[in-house]
Formats: structure tokens, sequence, C-alpha cells
């Protein structure tokens, strides 16, 4: 049993140096703040959804599933393209789906202004081979959270009085 553990710890010993770490603690903080190497260069940080344009919204939020070019994927979950699609053509539905989320699509209605789901959706509307002139308005999307808004009241008074 000795002999086991001091292989298994100079195995670890070995693999530890092999492997040095790139940022030492004091490196990983900026300002007392705790900061994940890359992931800036990812775009993975809340200042995405504080982007305007829908181009880089688009490559922020919606390109690591749909795709760069908008070609969709299929892997964990199915993601549909968004290139010739002629769903897209009327910009109630892209933007719906945008705000409520459907299947492995996250909503995105606590996450993005009505402004940026009008310039995403207006985006992918008019880009991957799309040429759809019926984009989303502030208002068309103020009144999709509204319905959803009120669909989720009805739904949970429902369920008050079943119980």
């Amino acid at each position: 049993m000795r002999y086991l553990s001091q292989t298994v710890l100079a195995a670890t010993l070995v693999a530890a140096a092999a492997f040095p770490a790139t940022v030492s603690a004091q490196e990983s903080y900026e300002g007392g703040a705790p900061r994940n190497p890359g992931a800036e260069e990812l775009g993975a940080t809340t200042d995405t959804f504080l982007m305007e344009d829908g181009e880089a919204i688009y490559n922020a939020v919606c390109s690591g599933c749909h795709q760069p070019q908008g070609q969709g994927a299929v892997g964990a979950a199915t993601y549909p393209p968004l290139a010739l699609n002629p769903r897209l053509q009327g910009g109630q539905y892209p933007a719906w789906i945008v705000i409520n989320g459907m299947g492995a699509m996250p909503a995105f209605d606590k996450w993005l202004s009505d402004g940026q789901i009008v310039e995403v959706v207006t985006y992918i509307q008019q880009n991957f081979a799309n040429d759809f002139v019926d984009h989303p308005t502030a208002e068309m999307i103020s009144d999709i959270r509204e319905s959803a808004a009120a669909d989720a009241r009805a739904t949970a008074g429902a369920r008050e009085g079943n119980e």
C-alpha cells in the first residue's frame, strides 16, 4: 500500500510540473474581482448584454449554437439554421423566440432590451442569405413581453385554482 501511495504521489508531482499554472492566483484578480482568463476573448462576459449592435449580439450570444454563418447545428440539441429560413420573414416569430426561448434555446427576455432584440432579429433577417423586410419594432417587442407576462399570470392563477 505504501508503494502505491508513493507512486501516486510521484505521478501527481510529475503531472503538476508538466502543466504549470499559466496565471497565478494573484494575477487572476484585478482590483479584487475574480477574473476568468480567456472569458473576455470568448465574449463570455456580461458586457455582451450591453451591446446594441445586432451583429455583435449575434456573434457573442447566438453564433455559438446557430453557428457563425447561421447554418445551425445538431449535437447535444438541434439548433435550427437561420440561413434561408422562411420562418424569419415576419419580425414577430423570431422576436417571440428570442424573448421566450424554445427547445434548447433559452429565453433572453431578462437579458436583452427591446432595442437589442430589434437589432439582433433585424440582423438575422438581413444576413445569412436572408432578405426579409418585415422587421420587429420596439412596440412589437413590448407587446410580446406583455403577452408573455399575461400568459404567465394566467397559468399561475390556474395552478392556484387547481390546488
